[in-house]
């Protein structure tokens, strides 16, 4: 059984990148190959004094194997560098026998975390969902001070070499919707005829439409799915937006999944005046979460940056109408006017109009659920990406894939 490197983020159970990397391993799985991940522990130092820390150096100087749900892994050490270094550091180990793969897709948001292989000269496939730039200013928008902070300097233009290198390095790049692929051959017109877009699949037997043998939640809510403390994300703009919607229909609700509200997101939601009408669900199950979804008659989206937007596709698979903000990935999933609505960034204004307007007309919103529903089916089902997938990596390693 052949086996296969998967460069990635530290894994975690939640979370886009991990998403997508449990779709490329299943499809690895049933073509035959053994997926392996490669990441760098960078959650596992120890808070609290240094002598801790130390300990924990001293005791993780080298790769480790791991194991993340039915994933066997190789997590290499994080030691306390400048962030370019981090992407660096298990480079150091690319000529050791085990960590030899003859097969190596980089999946993740931004590119780095695929510098290691990127430097061997290997074959290798790398399916991202942003450009480094992109996350960071989608970070910074929103007050993030670190990703201000890092975007300027020599740490800003070390990163973006190592992007540079990822991408302009590999035989094939894969991005995770049209927005970000216009933008990885805008920045780098060299990889122009090796770019192509395989977007995250959705699995239509799980995320569907309410069955009429289903109960149906009596209680009008609209809904946003995701990290709801992520500045990204612009969850104060959405509060905003909201306490619009309620001086026109004051008995609808706006629920959150995810993590717990932090002090400064209960505060937004305080001064924004909705505090009482919004209800922090909390973590949910999958199920938990399709029924949220099935039950709600609008999905919000006002981050400031999105490379895709999964949950979009989750909303849209079981027919919700979405209004979202035009923030990259969404940009080319939702079809204005067909399946949802666009606004521009931060405009809780418009955001919260067409809210109202959806919420105040059923017509619209069984027509713009149809029309979801169809669009994912043909263009976003797990069918559609998985042989996407299988094609791209025939293309590169045609020794170890059939068509």
């Amino acid at each position: 059984m052949p086996k296969v490197c998967i460069h990635t983020l530290e894994p975690l159970q939640h979370g886009g990148v991990m998403a997508k990397v449990r779709v490329v391993g299943e499809m690895l799985r049933d073509t035959g190959h053994h997926p392996y991940l490669m990441y760098t522990a960078t959650s596992q130092v120890p808070a609290g004094n240094w002598m801790a820390k130390v300990k924990y150096l001293l005791t993780h100087a080298t790769p480790s194997e791991t194991q993340f749900e039915d994933y066997q892994g190789i997590a290499f050490p994080y030691w306390p560098l400048p962030i370019w270094a981090t992407y660096f550091c298990p480079w150091l180990w690319m000529n050791d026998s085990r960590y030899k793969f003859p097969i190596q897709i980089v999946v993740s948001g931004a590119a780095q975390c695929g510098l290691p292989v990127a430097l061997t000269g290997q074959r290798y496939i790398v399916w991202i969902s942003t450009l480094y730039e992109d996350e960071l200013d989608g970070r910074a928008l929103a007050g993030d001070a670190w990703a201000a902070k890092t975007g300027t300097g020599l740490s800003a233009r070390i990163l973006q070499y190592e992007e540079k290198l990822v991408i302009e390095n590999a035989t094939m790049v894969i991005a995770n919707g049209e927005y970000i692929a216009n933008k990885i051959v805008d920045k780098f017109p060299a990889v122009t005829g090796k770019v192509r877009t395989i977007v995250y699949p959705v699995d239509t037997d799980l995320f569907h439409p309410i069955r009429t043998d289903q109960e149906q939640n009596s209680d009008s809510y609209i809904l946003f799915t995701g990290r709801i403390n992520d500045p990204r994300k612009n969850v104060g703009m959405l509060f905003k937006a909201f306490a619009r919607v309620l001086t026109e229909l004051s008995d609808v609700r706006l629920v959150l999944t995810g993590d717990e509200p932090n002090d400064h997101l209960l505060e937004s939601a305080s001064e924004a005046g909705v505090l009482s009408k919004v209800d922090f669900v909390g973590r949910q199950t999958e199920q938990q979460l399709i029924s949220l979804y099935q039950g709600a008659e609008v999905f919000v989206l006002a981050s400031n940056q999105e490379g895709l937007g999964i949950s979009v596709l989750e909303a849209m698979a079981c027919g919700v109408p979405v209004v979202s903000t035009n923030c990259g990935g969404p940009d080319n999933i939702v079809v204005d006017g067909e399946t949802g609505f666009l606004v521009d960034l931060n405009d809780d204004y418009h955001m919260a109009r067409h809210v109202t307007r959806l919420l105040k007309d059923p017509h619209l919103r069984e027509k713009f659920s149809n029309n979801a529903i169809r669009l994912v089916h043909e263009s976003f089902s797990c069918k559609v990406t998985t042989k996407s997938l299988i094609r791209a990596f025939h293309d590169v390693y045609p020794e170890y894939f059939s068509l």
